[in-house]
């Protein structure tokens, strides 16, 4: 039995790299928008570190597991923005090892603070292919797949992306596509990204941050995230998300998607530290998985006394 799971794991992940490249998946987009969007990077106007942390399909052998650790900031009177990334993705013998270096340039449309942004992004993902690693038995009467008997592989694939991101203090919005080039390597396709979100003040002590994310490729559904979480007294914040195919309500069918929940806290005007937990639905991994988990940690250093941010920053 563990030898199947294993081999399905592996034919899933041939196929996860090979068919069609996949950008790694976060419900944490909303706090991460560097990794999908260059034109982010330095818009909250502040040095800005953080760090996510995702482990997907509990007690699932060789399940995706995903660490990234992102920086931005503003820079020359917080007209231009940079930002560096590394993303670390590894699913069975599989793995890959991105970075990418962000530039954007912040033009300010009104007096008010609303921002229209324009990103450059360039870097790399190193790709790393080891079957050697899975404990195959040669005396198997199904034998061994010869794909399984193949050396190590290894590809260093340069690429760019550019991005378009628009923001205010009570909403925002993006366009982009982090990686333009198709590579014949792993058969990648090109990923289009919207983003949009916004911030509503239900009470005084009570605000609403809902969010939705759309991914775009050929070949494939369009699919999107739907967020929301409350926000308590600056402090504390709880919500859900749900992950579903373009004009469906509830991810089901073929394409399948997920629910999960979402919480965390503002330590300080420094300090935010969030979790969330989601459960595929609707696919083939469902009945085999205990849902996956995130973490993420972010930190903003603010070195002049007007940096200083009386109630935390939301985008």
């Amino acid at each position: 039995m563990i030898k199947r799971v294993i081999l399905f794991i592996v034919l899933f992940a041939s196929g996860f790299i090979s068919k069609a490249q996949q950008d790694a998946m976060f419900s944490h987009y909303m706090f991460n928008t560097q990794s999908i969007n260059p034109g982010y990077v330095g818009s909250r106007e502040v040095l800005s570190v953080m760090s996510v942390i995702r482990s997907q399909w509990i007690n699932f052998d060789g399940a995706p597991n995903t660490q990234t650790l992102s920086i931005n900031s503003p820079l020359f009177d917080e007209k231009l923005g940079f930002g560096f990334s590394v993303l670390n993705d590894k699913i069975g013998p599989l793995s890959s090892t991105a970075f990418s270096v962000d530039l954007a340039y912040h033009l300010q449309v009104t007096q008010s603070g609303h921002k229209l942004s324009f990103g450059l992004k360039g870097g790399g993902n190193a790709f790393r292919q080891d079957f050697s690693m899975l404990d195959l038995d040669p005396a198997d009467p199904d034998g061994i797949d010869p794909a399984f008997n193949s050396p190590i592989k290894k590809k260093f694939l340069p690429n760019f992306g550019v991005g378009l991101y628009y923001n205010t203090v009570k909403w925002y919005a993006g366009l982009s596509v982090p990686r333009i080039l198709e590579k014949e390597f792993d058969q990648s396709q090109r990923h289009y990204f919207a983003i949009a979100g916004a911030l509503f003040e239900i009470s005084r002590d009570v605000k609403l941050r809902p969010s939705v994310y759309v991914k775009m490729t050929k070949n494939a559904p369009v699919t999107m995230d739907i967020s929301a979480y409350a926000v308590f007294r600056d402090f504390f914040w709880l919500g859900g998300m749900a992950r579903t195919a373009l004009g469906r309500i509830i991810p089901v069918g073929k394409v399948g998607g997920g629910l999960g929940l979402m919480a965390g806290i503002n330590i300080n005007d420094n300090i935010a530290i969030g979790y969330s937990y989601d459960y595929s639905i609707g696919n083939t991994t469902f009945k085999y998985n205990g849902g996956s988990h995130e973490l993420m940690l972010r930190y903003d250093f603010m070195f002049k006394k007007k940096d200083i941010i009386k109630s935390p920053r939301y985008f």
